[in-house]
């Protein structure tokens, strides 16, 4: 063969085995690595959607960081806290040992000390680096358990919102006091919540019978259920209501009032904390007895509480520490971010900062819930519209000092009711006869004092106030 068919040939091999080569697949051989198992975490919880989705991608990301593993996190909502709550103490009825839940996050103190005492909040061990951060209390009320079995995650205040055009519009005052919310010419625009199925509404209550005492309070509450358009299921739905103009006042939680007035502009809405007394109240969340998950649980409190989930609270969304899609703004436990964050974040006080005189009993409101709630339902919600047509007739004949008295005059007194609450509010039967009761008794106060001239009904346990409240 010539030189150069030779070199024509070789060519041809080479060309051929390269097209050989490119038509078999080339088999790379590398270290196979298994992602590591997702972790279980279940949380009941009557915080709201925007809530549960911010801190649910914020602990996922610090758990995967932290301990290399995904979290399948299993909301349970079943409403308010006070439902939820409820919840709890039906499921712990039926099975002690637990109840398949983890964690108990969001609800005011008093739900807390109920787990805490029924020993359905149990201890969980944090790191020291979490817990320097928090101080013990805020204005003298607890931050956490002494056994560590609860701790305050958030704190809350509470106030009114206003909406400043309706106000304009309908001649109306701005309230400064939550005095000014029992004024006639409010009549039909202020919006409240049940406190049997609402938490944040039962703080409310309670603490105008705390700050005012057991009868200027009922006095002040049953003049502003007379001005009260409705008393809504759950307290975010009374927010709302003031900020599409259906009210002009609501009674509301802070973060509710904040989420609405950066909706719809400072311009429009307004949150006020009353000068008469203003309530403070944090937020807990607790470890539950029978935790299925109970590492990745401690986890979780961890996260909450330290600056990694506190920032989520009050940072405005999209900040590189904050949420993704929902601004909070909710005060934190953690004092040091209020100086950290100043002019960045929409939370523009501090209540480590406060001198307040009046202190929040959370233990008492604690003893005395079901009663106080149950008590509230039957005089104000339930005979709601009876109580506004007395209202409306008190009105017609002035204001009269002796209609005012009445008309706010409770069926039994202060010491009457908390020994109900310790001796026989467990029992059922106890229970559904007082509410029962209850209603009857205040519909015979309000139709009477519907009536022009109306016949006294029958005295209560006590006489009666000698003057209204101012």
């Amino acid at each position: 063969m010539s030189l150069p068919h030779a070199v024509a040939a070789a060519s041809v091999r080479a060309a051929v085995s390269l097209a050989l080569r490119l038509l078999v697949p080339i088999v790379i051989v590398v270290p196979h690595t298994q992602a590591a198992t997702p972790e279980s975490l279940v949380v009941l919880s009557p915080h709201n959607e925007a809530i549960r989705e911010e801190f649910e991608r914020g602990f996922s990301r610090w758990h995967l960081a932290r301990h290399g593993a995904d979290v399948d996190l299993d909301w349970r909502v079943v409403g308010g806290s006070s439902e939820s709550l409820k919840f709890v103490q039906s499921e712990y009825a039926r099975k002690p040992d637990g109840i398949g839940i983890d964690v108990f996050f969001g609800g005011g103190q008093e739900p807390y000390f109920e787990l805490a005492d029924k020993h359905w909040a149990v201890p969980c061990a944090l790191p020291d680096s979490v817990l320097s951060g928090i101080p013990q209390d805020v204005v003298g009320i607890p931050l956490r358990a002494e056994d560590r079995s609860w701790f305050g995650a958030a704190i809350s205040s509470f106030g009114i919102l206003q909406n400043l055009r309706v106000q304009s519009l309908a001649h109306l005052p701005r309230a400064l006091r939550w005095e000014d919310l029992t004024r006639p010419e409010l009549e039909g625009w202020v919006g409240a919540g049940d406190p049997r199925g609402s938490g944040t509404m039962h703080v409310m209550f309670e603490s105008f019978l705390q700050a005012h005492g057991w009868d200027r309070g009922w006095r002040m509450l049953t003049q502003l259920a007379g001005n009260t358009r409705r008393f809504d299921r759950v307290s975010s739905t009374t927010a709302k209501d003031a900020a599409v103009g259906e009210t002009a006042y609501a009674l509301a939680v802070d973060f509710y009032a904040f989420s609405q007035i950066a909706a719809a502009g400072k311009e429009h809405l307004t949150f006020v904390l009353p000068q008469d007394f203003a309530a403070i109240n944090p937020d807990g969340i607790a470890l539950l007895h029978g935790a299925p998950h109970r590492e990745v649980a401690c986890r979780f409190l961890e996260f909450v509480l330290s600056d990694a989930g506190q920032q989520l609270w009050m940072l405005p969304r999209g900040h590189p520490d904050g949420p993704s899609r929902h601004s909070i703004e909710r005060m934190p436990v953690r004092p040091a971010l209020y100086e950290r964050h100043r002019g960045v974040s929409n939370v523009e006080f501090s209540p480590f900062d406060l001198h307040a005189s009046f202190r929040y009993d959370a233990r008492l409101a604690q003893q005395r819930r079901g009663v106080i709630a149950t008590l509230s339902g039957a005089l104000l919600v339930d005979v709601h519209d009876d109580l506004k047509t007395a209202w409306k007739a008190v009105i017609r004949r002035g204001l009269d000092p002796a209609d005012l008295v009445e008309f706010g005059r409770p069926p039994l007194t202060e010491q009457e009711a908390r020994a109900l609450s310790v001796d026989s509010w467990k029992n059922p039967a106890v229970r559904n006869a007082k509410r029962a009761e209850w209603q009857r008794w205040a519909l015979t106060k309000y139709q009477g004092l519907a009536r022009t001239s109306a016949p006294p009904i029958p005295p209560a346990a006590r006489p009666p106030s000698p003057t209204p409240a101012p």
